[in-house]
C-alpha cells in the first residue's frame, strides 16, 4: 500500500507537468469517438500500448466484463465503463479512491486519451496508444494487484511500450 500512496502522486505531477511527444497542448487531438456504444467498441477486449506526455510507458487491458488491468512498472487492477462519452476508471490500491474519466479520440490508427480540464479538449492530461494489440495479448492479470505491497517485486513487463510483431 505504501508504494501505491508515493507512486500515484508521482504519475498524476508526472502527467500535469511533462511536455507532450506527439504533439503540444495548443493542437487539438483526432477525431473525438462520440456515442457510449462506439467508444465501448473502441475499448472492450483489446490491449492498449502507449505513453504519457513526457513518454512514461503504459499497456492496459479492458476487458468485456468491465475488469481492467493497467502496467506502469508493476500492475494494477481496476474496472473500466462508459460514462458520458468519457472511458472512466478506477484502480484498488488508489489512495485518492478517484474515478478517472478520459475524452478519447482517434488520431489514425491510434487512440489519444485526454484528460478533460473546464471542459477543454486539450485538458491537463494526455495519453497516447503506439500499439492496440485484440485480447489481453500480455495476459495481464485481472484481479491482481502487484503495486499494493512494497515486499513483492513486479511484474516484468517490456520496458518498451511498442510490443514486437
Amino acid at each position: 500500500m505504501t508504494a501505491v500512496r508515493f507512486l500515484l502522486p508521482v504519475i498524476a505531477a508526472g502527467l500535469l507537468l511533462a511536455p507532450a511527444l506527439r504533439a503540444d497542448d495548443s493542437t487539438p487531438p483526432g477525431d473525438p469517438i462520440s456515442g457510449d456504444a462506439d467508444l465501448r467498441a473502441a475499448l472492450v477486449n483489446h490491449t492498449f500500448y502507449g505513453h504519457y506526455e513526457g513518454g512514461h510507458p503504459w499497456i492496459e487491458y479492458y476487458a468485456p466484463d468491465g475488469r481492467s488491468a493497467y502496467w506502469d512498472g508493476c500492475t494494477h487492477d481496476g474496472r473500466w465503463w462508459i460514462a458520458d462519452g468519457h472511458a472512466c476508471f478506477r484502480y484498488r490500491g488508489d489512495v485518492q479512491n478517484t474515478d478517472y474519466c478520459w475524452l478519447v479520440y482517434r488520431d489514425g490508427s491510434q487512440l489519444d486519451f485526454v484528460m478533460p480540464d473546464d471542459a477543454s479538449p486539450t485538458g491537463a492530461a494526455r495519453a497516447y496508444t503506439t500499439a492496440i494489440r485484440n485480447g489481453n495479448s500480455e495476459n495481464l492479470p485481472l484481479g491482481a494487484d502487484d503495486c499494493v505491497s512494497v515486499d513483492r517485486a513486479p511484474v516484468s513487463r517490456p520496458v518498451a511500450y511498442r510490443p514486437a510483431d
